[in-house]
Formats: C-alpha cells, sequence, structure tokens
C-alpha cells in the first residue's frame, strides 16, 4: 500500500515522500524532461538508468538527467521510503547561473547515477529536505526564495560528493545475468538504434531466446525492446533536427523508421509535438539564447 507522506510544488520545483509496505515496482514508462533527485531513506532497490542498473540503498541520492530513460524495482525487502525532488531546469537555471552554482545541466549530465553520501552527509540532506517540505506547505512570505536558497545547499551537497568520489567508492552496477544482458542489449541499440533487426534477430545476436529477451528487457527497463529502440531514435533525431539541415523524411530514413508517418507518430508520441515544430521552437530557443 502506498503512503503519501506529502507532496508540495511551486514552479520549478516538485518534491514528494511516499513509504510503500509492499513490492512495488515501476510499470509506467519513465522518461520526462525534469531533473530528478531521488533519496533512499529506508530499503533497497535497484535503478535502472539508461543503460546500467545500480543497487541503491538507504541514505543513497540517485541523480537523473532530463530525457534518461529510468526505473525503480524491487531489491530485498519490499518497504521502503523514498523522497523525491523534480526540478525543472527552464525555471532555475537562470537563478542557479546568477547565484554562481553549477548548473543543472553539467550537474546532472556529468555525474548522473548514485551518491554514496556520508551519516553526516546524510542527516544534514534530511534536514534541508524536510524543510523545502516545510517551506512549501506554509507558503510564508519570501517561501520561493527560501526554497532556492535550500535547494542551492542541496545541489552543491550532491556536487561536492560526486565530484570527491567520482572515481573512488562509488556504487557499482548489478552485475547479474540478467541485469548484464540487457545491458548489453540496450547499449548495442542506443548505438545502432537504425537497426530493423526483429526481436528474434537480436536475440540471436546475444545467444538467448526471444522469448527470454522480451521478457528481461521490459522487466529491467520497463520498455519492450522496440519501444527502446523508438526512445533511442527519438533522442538521436532531436540531435538532428537542431544540428542538420536533413528534411524530415532524410531524418527517418537515417534512423530506420519504415515511413515518415510513423517517426512523426513515435516523435510525437514522446515529445508531444511534430518533428518539424520541435525544429522550429528549438531554432527558436537557441536564437533568443544567443
Amino acid at each position: 500500500m502506498d503512503k503519501i507522506i506529502f507532496s508540495e510544488h511551486m514552479e520549478g520545483v516538485t518534491i514528494d515522500r511516499v513509504v510503500r509496505d509492499q513490492e512495488f515496482s515501476m510499470t509506467v514508462k519513465h522518461f520526462h524532461d525534469t531533473y530528478e533527485l531521488y533519496f533512499l531513506l529506508q530499503g533497497e532497490r535497484y535503478y535502472f538508468i539508461e543503460k546500467e542498473t545500480y543497487y541503491v540503498k538507504t541514505g543513497d541520492v540517485v541523480l537523473v538527467n532530463r530525457q534518461q530513460v529510468h526505473k525503480t524495482s524491487q531489491c530485498g525487502s519490499k518497504s521502503h521510503d523514498r523522497i523525491l525532488l523534480q526540478l525543472k531546469g527552464s525555471v532555475l537555471e537562470p537563478w542557479l547561473l546568477r547565484a554562481g552554482i553549477c548548473s543543472l545541466e553539467k550537474l546532472f549530465g556529468d555525474y548522473y547515477g548514485v551518491a554514496r553520501l556520508s551519516v553526516e552527509e546524510w542527516e544534514e540532506m534530511n534536514a534541508l529536505l524536510l524543510e523545502i517540505q516545510a517551506e512549501l506547505k506554509s507558503r510564508r512570505a519570501g517561501y520561493e526564495s527560501m526554497v532556492r536558497l535550500l535547494m542551492a545547499r542541496i545541489l552543491l551537497m550532491v556536487y561536492r560528493n560526486r565530484k570527491k568520489n567520482i572515481r573512488i567508492d562509488m556504487p557499482i552496477t548489478v552485475q547479474t545475468s540478467k541485469h548484464g544482458k540487457v545491458h548489453e542489449v540496450a547499449e548495442y541499440l542506443t548505438l545502432h538504434c537504425q537497426t530493423r533487426e526483429s526481436l528474434e534477430e537480436l536475440a540471436k545476436r546475444f545467444y538467448i531466446s526471444k522469448s527470454y529477451l522480451s521478457r528481461i528487457f521490459r522487466e529491467v527497463t520497463g520498455f519492450s525492446v522496440n519501444e527502446y529502440r523508438n526512445l533511442a531514435r527519438v533522442k538521436k533525431a532531436k540531435e538532428l533536427l537542431f544540428h542538420s539541415t536533413d528534411s524530415i523524411t532524410e531524418i527517418s530514413l537515417i534512423l530506420g523508421f519504415e515511413s515518415v508517418t510513423y517517426f512523426e507518430r513515435v516523435f510525437k508520441n514522446h515529445t508531444d509535438m511534430t518533428p518539424l515544430r520541435y525544429r522550429k521552437e528549438a531554432k527558436k530557443i537557441s536564437d533568443t539564447s544567443v
């Protein structure tokens, strides 16, 4: 059973705490344009990000970059308690940069994954999170400024921890045969998203059965093999739409889509806009930022 302890929001920041006392694995496809900080207060989880699966325990912080595929799933005891912070870059980034703090794009781009905090760091972090919740709940005068200041402290703590520990004592990825095989397939699909290999052909490539590949891939990532491949295609399409002059039809062919109509449908499903509109919007934002 899910127990929502709190859920608060202001422009650019959402925080919620949920306690679960039963087996739980995310079933929805998780892929969004906000930055995410996941704090595990109690329990243990598997956390899949992009191509890797991490083991997360009490006191760990997970950083998920925007547009990264991610999913949590059951590990060990059924119960867990977590706080989730979602941050909108377009709202917070200008303020953070003016304050001289590491940009969200750099922090989550360079250091996504798991930050393992010391006991002292965790106690301070937990207190800051509860202060944010209290400010958002009370909404006293100047609460938005206070939340931004508290967020700045959290981000600086995470940045210092990741920068110091990026090469030492870092949580290793889960190395079971199942997770290792999913990593191999996910990496292949990311690097060769234009492939039109069928599920059966992919299974043969990685020396496993079609049914086993289908089952473990969805279990670990939350996506079917084809959904994950299309997601990788959409990410690559965004790059091509912004950086190249190739037409929509040419991009659909480059990425291995069966038709431009199918490409447009898949792209809109993941971005809520057509490829042409995305190109126009991206160019508009780029022009105004120059």
